[in-house]
């Protein structure tokens, strides 16, 4: 294999793991800031070593792809850990996040309970067309989704 066939193969490789970790609606948005950082810093710190011995595109796409690994797996384990549950949602007085009500609705909490946990912590919502996608594509009632827009008012 040349070196301009590896050199192609590894910018593949980092378009492949950077379209699919930023393509997927599950994805969080910890993990892709930390894929994107990661792979920017990890770009540019490879690129510098890999100059120094006459590699640095080789040293940049290695560093690229470490650190696009590394920043979506520490930005995952962030995610995981803002994630709340159901009993988590309910108990808490702490205002009701998309996340938060997309758990409820698929816990199978009617929408007057939604409704009345977003009205009592006083959540307000400026919902973006996209947004409202996720909500119905995960199950939101328009109903609940209908008080949620009305709350920016």
């Amino acid at each position: 294999m040349s070196k301009k066939d590896i050199s192609f193969s590894a910018v593949c490789l980092v378009l492949a793991i950077t379209v699919f970790t930023l393509g997927c609606e599950s994805t969080g948005e910890n993990t892709k800031r930390g894929a994107i950082g990661g792979a920017l810093l990890g770009s540019i710190a490879g690129g510098v070593i890999g100059h120094q011995s006459g590699h640095g595109v080789g040293g940049a796409l290695i560093g690229g792809t470490v650190g696009a690994l590394s920043g979506a797996v520490i930005g995952d384990k962030i995610d995981t850990r803002e994630a709340r549950n159901k009993e988590q949602i309910l108990t808490s007085g702490e205002k009701l996040g998309i996340s938060d009500v997309i758990v409820l609705a698929k816990s199978g909490i009617g929408d007057d309970a939604i409704i009345d946990k977003i009205a009592k912590t006083g959540s307000v919502y400026n919902l973006s067309v996209e947004e409202i996608e996720i909500l119905k594509k995960e199950g939101v009632s328009n109903r609940v989704l209908n008080y949620m827009m009305d709350t920016k008012r």
